[in-house]
């Protein structure tokens, strides 16, 4: 028995606020601060870290001089520390062997100086400690690649480190600490059980990073003017993908909308497949009614590939109650349209008494996919309309910009921008979808529009 199963029942679980999540394919199970502490989704269990340089222990999480990033994107994270000289580097990611889950915790010495890095753990139960690792209420907890040189226990840890412990065992309650020394220019690892026997092999989290790179391969493309908003639509892959295996039906079904557009269809089924689960589990809220609704048309339209929607959306209509939105009525009915076209006018005109005209994306995540994509296309699959770059911020003219794979509900869609003195060129191409939809630019050109395909265009100059 792994570490969470034990202390689900505790609660409260943990906010939001306190960092972004930490997880695998499996789901979220943690959360990391902007100075690098870590606390599960349950609170089960803390860690926090701390670096000696020299006579004195610099604490991350009182410390100013500590920036945090991700590792090529993903949902791996990297901080920064300073010491003298240099940065102590704690790089964290989630792996899975497939008969456990643990969390991988590098540490490096980026600086000219040798350092001691103390991994301090709160948990729920009786702790012991040797030099090769920890236990936490009986079951491994934290394992360093190398023994440690030292142990600490006590309800008031950093002033016990203070005091520059000896101890290679200890037993007792309260934080407990590992202390191992860190030659300049070295790195090593630590492990923390998340479920399993711990016994997994360390991967480094690069190494994390990499499978992540690779699951997100085949991703919607963008590239534009603006590196930040590149760097943020890559994020915000990473965090769908994470977000699927979410236990909340709200974030699992906004991840599923997203996912499908994004072109990844195998997330995006997984997220959908957890939604249906959490929904035989127990009866959902009108607003998760809402969204599963959404989330399975999205198969129908986007993937071109029958979901449950025929089946069980006259309960989840009744489930959402005023609070379904005329604009998921709309997607369900042309959702429906082919498969049962009795039910598919029902929802049409359920559509024109709805008292709610759209609902939000309401899940950080999905969200942030909204804003990240808002200036490159908009497409409800209401119309047999796409608009490509409804806006584009003015420092964009000039510029090139490349959109490659957005899988709408008319097709998949791929375009180009590029420049003929102060005029934009527009190429395109659209894979599949009905064969009238109409193509605009309003952001370039609010003239312009065409049914073809395929194409090139010369527009008026912005």
């Amino acid at each position: 028995m792994g570490l969470l199963p034990r202390f689900r029942r505790r609660p409260p679980p943990l906010d939001p606020s306190f960092g972004q999540l930490l997880g695998d394919l499996q789901g979220p199970v943690a959360r990391i601060s902007a100075k690098g502490d870590i606390a599960t989704l349950d609170r089960s269990w803390q860690l926090e870290w701390g670096v000696r340089a020299g006579t004195s222990w610099k604490r991350a999480a009182q410390e100013t001089a500590v920036r945090q990033g991700r590792v090529d994107d993903a949902p791996v994270y990297e901080t920064w520390m300073r010491v003298p000289g240099g940065d102590v580097i704690q790089r964290v990611g989630v792996i899975n062997s497939g008969s456990g889950r643990a969390l991988m915790v590098e540490y490096e010495n980026a600086s000219p100086n040798a350092v001691v890095v103390a991994t301090v753990g709160s948990g729920v139960g009786p702790v012991s400690a040797e030099l090769s690792g920890v236990r936490l209420d009986g079951v491994c907890w934290i394992r360093p690649s190398v023994d440690a040189g030292a142990v600490a226990v006590g309800k008031d840890i950093w002033a016990q480190l203070d005091d520059e412990p000896d101890d290679a065992s200890v037993v007792g309650d309260g934080s407990i600490a590992m202390l191992v020394p860190l030659p300049h220019r070295q790195t090593i690892s630590v492990t923390v059980t998340i479920d399993g026997d711990g016994k997994m092999r360390p991967v480094a989290p690069a190494e994390i990073a990499a499978g992540w790179r690779a699951v997100t391969a085949d991703a919607l493309s963008v590239e534009v003017p603006d590196t930040d908003l590149e760097a943020a639509w890559r994020r915000v892959v990473g965090d769908l993908v994470l977000a699927a295996g979410s236990d909340d039906p709200i974030v699992v079904g906004e991840a599923a909308w997203w996912l499908d557009l994004a072109g990844l269809p195998v997330e995006a089924d997984r997220a959908r497949a957890n939604l249906l689960t959490v929904a035989d589990r127990s009866r959902l809220e009108p607003d998760a009614a809402v969204v599963a609704l959404r989330a399975l048309a999205s198969r129908e339209l986007r993937q071109g590939r029958a979901s449950a929607l025929g089946e069980i959306a006259g309960p989840l209509v009744k489930l959402a109650g005023d609070h379904l939105d005329r604009d998921t009525a709309r997607i369900v009915a042309r959702a429906l349209a082919s498969e049962a076209p009795g039910a598919a006018a029902d929802a049409a005109a359920l559509a024109e008494h709805c008292l709610v005209d759209a609902r939000p994306m309401v899940s950080p995540v999905a969200s942030g996919a909204e804003r990240v994509l808002g200036h490159l296309f908009c497409d409800a699959d209401l119309t047999e309309q796409i608009e490509m770059l409804p806006s584009v911020p003015e420092a964009w003219f000039g510029q090139p910009i490349d959109v490659r794979g957005m899988v709408t509900g008319l097709g998949t869609l791929s375009f180009s921008v590029r420049w003929h003195g102060d005029r934009p060129a527009v190429l395109w191409e659209r894979i599949g979808g009905p064969e009238n939809t109409t193509l605009t630019c309003r952001g370039l050109d609010p003239a312009w529009s065409s049914t073809e395909r395929s194409g090139e265009a010369l527009l008026a100059a912005p």
